[in-house]
């Protein structure tokens, strides 16, 4: 009982730690694949609901239990999405172009999400701990085209699991972890932005085709 107070104490500590997530502003592979070249210049507005800084966290068990914190990690939201937004409009349309479209998109929201995929009973006895982990986004984008305007907005998702196992020397406690996880959730933020880049992607296209048919 001692040694699984002391392993569910050096837990809580961890947990109290303030982690400042790594900024990773890549456009994928497959965001460069799935989005097509438009010759159309877009004048766009780029708009971050949630600023740099602390990022919402959510911890689920697995008898779903939820519980929020808002002040365990910090990462650069506003700055991530600018980035890798930016290098899409700079990579995809053409800014010579006389055909224009007026794009805003926004970032209304941007949280991470841990469901448990052991409970808390397993994680006690064997210390060995499986989380899903999530990024999680809503974007919203409003354009303007050949003066029609079209909206809609999107939930997106990146997950991928991790798997950590509490090991002790001597009277220590540490954690060892399948994947670095601070690095885990800088890539799936990441990854989440590119995925909002490749459904609003779709939804440009969908926009630019239904202006052709109206002609």
């Amino acid at each position: 009982m001692k040694k699984i107070l002391t392993a569910m104490a050096f837990i809580v500590m961890l947990s109290s730690c303030v982690t400042t997530i790594p900024l990773q502003t890549n456009l994928s592979d497959q965001t460069m694949l799935l989005a097509e070249n438009k010759n159309i210049k877009a004048n766009y507005t780029i708009v971050s609901n949630i600023p740099d800084g602390y990022i919402s966290y959510i911890s689920v068990q697995k008898n779903g239990h939820e519980m929020v914190n808002n002040e365990t990690y910090q990462y650069a939201s506003e700055t991530a999405f600018n980035k890798i937004w930016t290098s899409y409009f700079s990579n995809k349309f053409n800014n010579y172009s006389k055909d224009e479209m007026d794009i805003e998109v926004t970032l209304k929201d941007l949280k991470l999400k841990e469901q448990a995929a052991t409970s808390i009973g397993m994680t006690m006895l064997t210390g060995n701990v499986k989380v899903n982990v999530e990024a999680l986004a809503k974007v919203h984008v409003l354009v303007n085209y050949h003066n029609k305007k079209y909206e809609n907005e999107f939930d997106i998702a990146a997950s991928d699991y991790n798997e950590s196992q509490q090991m002790s020397y001597g009277n220590s406690y540490y954690t060892v972890n399948e994947s670095n996880p601070t690095q885990q959730k800088s890539k799936l933020l990441e990854s989440c932005i590119n995925k909002s880049i490749i459904q609003s992607e779709n939804y440009l296209r969908s926009v630019i085709i239904a202006d052709k048919e109206s002609d």
